[in-house]
C-alpha cells in the first residue's frame, strides 16, 4: 500500500514510511512479541543462574544483598540486548528486503540530518521538565507507590548507576523506537494504513508500560503522549532519529529527577 507523502523539514524532499523492506502487520507484531519473550526469558535465566550461585558467596555476611543489587540491572541489560538481537534477526528473516545491504542502518536513520536533532532534544527536555513540575508541584508525587527501578538506580553503587543511566538514556529509547515506531509501525502501515497503524502502535506501546504507570495517572498520560508524539515524528520526518533524540532526552530528565527527589539508601 502506498502511503501519502509528507514533507521532510530537514531535507525538503518527499518522505513516507518505507514500502521496502516489507513486513506487513503480522510480521511487525511478531517482531515485537519476539523481543519481549526473549527479554523475559533472558532476565529469568540470568536471575536463575545468579540465584543458584548465591550459596557460594564465600560465606561473607551481606553477600546475598550484594548479589541482589546486581540482579535487576544485569539481568535487564542481558535480556534487553538479547531481545533486540533476536527481534532484528526475525525482522531480517521475515522481510522482503531491498537490495541495499545496509538496510538496517538506512531503515533506522533514513539519512536524517544529525545537526537538526537539537530541536527534538529541546522538545524532550521540555516534556521531561514539564512532567517533573507536574508531579512535584501540580499533583501529589507518587511517594507511596512502588518504584523499584528508580529506587534501584538511586541506591546502586556508582558503577551500577552508570549501567542504569546508559540503559535509561540510550538502550531503552533506541530499542523501543526501533521496535515500535520502526518495525511495528512500518509493518502495520503497510497492511492497515498510517492512521490505524499509528493508533495501534501507540496502544501497544502504552500496554507494555501499563504495569509501571497504571497506578499513577500522570505517568499514564505521559506514556500515551510520548507514544503518540513519536509516531507523529516518525511519519512526519520519515526517520526514527527525531523520536530517539526526544525519547532519550525525556528519559534523561526522569533519571535526573530520580536523583533529585529520592534519597539514596
Amino acid at each position: 500500500m502506498a502511503l501519502s507523502v509528507l514533507p521532510n523539514p530537514t531535507t525538503q524532499s518527499s518522505v513516507s514510511l518505507p514500502t521496502t523492506p516489507w513486513w506487513g502487520a503480522w510480521s511487525g507484531l511478531l517482531i515485537v512479541g519476539c523481543f519481549y519473550v526473549t527479554q523475559a526469558g533472558g532476565i529469568f535465566i540470568v536471575q536463575l543462574v545468579a540465584t543458584l550461585g548465591m550459596g557460594n558467596s564465600w560465606g561473607v555476611d551481606g553477600a546475598s544483598a550484594l548479589d541482589q543489587t546486581w540482579f535487576l540491572p544485569m539481568s535487564l541489560l542481558a535480556g534487553t540486548i538479547g531481545g533486540a538481537l533476536v527481534s532484528i534477526r526475525v525482522a531480517a528473516s521475515r522481510a522482503k528486503l531491498a537490495k541495499d545491504s545496509e538496510w538496517v542502518w538506512e531503515f533506522i536513520w533514513q539519512s536524517y540530518d544529525v545537526w537538526s536533532l537539537w530541536r527534538f532534544v529541546w522538545l524532550g527536555l521540555g516534556l521531561g521538565v514539564g512532567f517533573f513540575l507536574l508531579t512535584e508541584y501540580g499533583v501529589l508525587p507518587p511517594d507511596d507507590l512502588p518504584q523499584p527501578i528508580f529506587d534501584a538506580l538511586v541506591a546502586a553503587p556508582v558503577l551500577l548507576q552508570l549501567v542504569w543511566i546508559l540503559m535509561f538514556v540510550v538502550l531503552f529509547p533506541v530499542i523501543e523506537e526501533i521496535l515500535f515506531r520502526g518495525f511495528l509501525l512500518t509493518g502495520l502501515t503497510q497492511s492497515w494504513g498510517p492512521i490505524l497503524a499509528g493508533i495501534a502502535t501507540t496502544v501497544l506501546f502504552v500496554a507494555v508500560h501499563m504495569p509501571k504507570v497504571l497506578e499513577y495517572w500522570p505517568a499514564l498520560v505521559a506514556v500515551i503522549f510520548i507514544g503518540a508524539l513519536t509516531v507523529v515524528l516518525r511519519i512526519r520526518t520519515g526517520s526514527l532519529a527525531p523520536g530517539i533524540a526526544m525519547h532519550s532526552t525525556y528519559n534523561g530528565i526522569l533519571v535526573v529527577a530520580a536523583f533529585l527527589t529520592q534519597p539514596a539508601s
